[in-house]
């Protein structure tokens, strides 16, 4: 079952990004499939790690791009990704401690997370790099 898909409305603009929320979204919905299916724990954690990993390494990668087009809003962007990795690490130790609300709770913020990053936040650059675009 599909929690969220992705649409080319979310696209930011920027291949590497684009394509690496969508791996995003693939692993939230593998995550959310795994625990709907009422999954071992092993290997619902194994998808959380997954997921944490990538987020990790997709916020370097949008920070790096970030930096490479002189965006101008960097700072805070990296202030709102270290929140969000400590928030995921606090629930993931959560879930690993066996709280039984984590899922719930997981599910909420990774949606909200998710979208709501993209939405509010990654749409600011994406802003940025059409102003970029245009000006040239």
């Amino acid at each position: 079952m599909t929690l969220m898909s992705w649409s080319p409305q979310l696209g930011i603009g920027d291949t590497t990004i684009d394509a690496e929320h969508q791996e995003l979204f693939r692993l939230i919905n593998t995550f959310h499939d795994h625990w709907i299916q009422n999954r071992d724990r092993q290997e619902i954690a194994k998808v959380l790690n997954q997921l944490v990993t990538y987020a990790q390494d997709h916020f370097q990668h949008e920070e790096a791009i970030m930096l490479r087009h002189g965006y101008p809003q960097l700072a805070d962007h990296q202030f709102i990704h270290e929140l969000m990795v400590d928030t995921i690490f606090k629930l993931r130790k959560s879930f690993e401690e066996h709280d039984h609300h984590l899922e719930i709770d997981t599910m909420n913020f990774i949606r909200s997370w998710l979208v709501d990053h993209i939405a509010n936040h990654d749409f600011l650059f994406r802003n940025f790099l059409a102003r970029k675009q245009a000006a040239k």
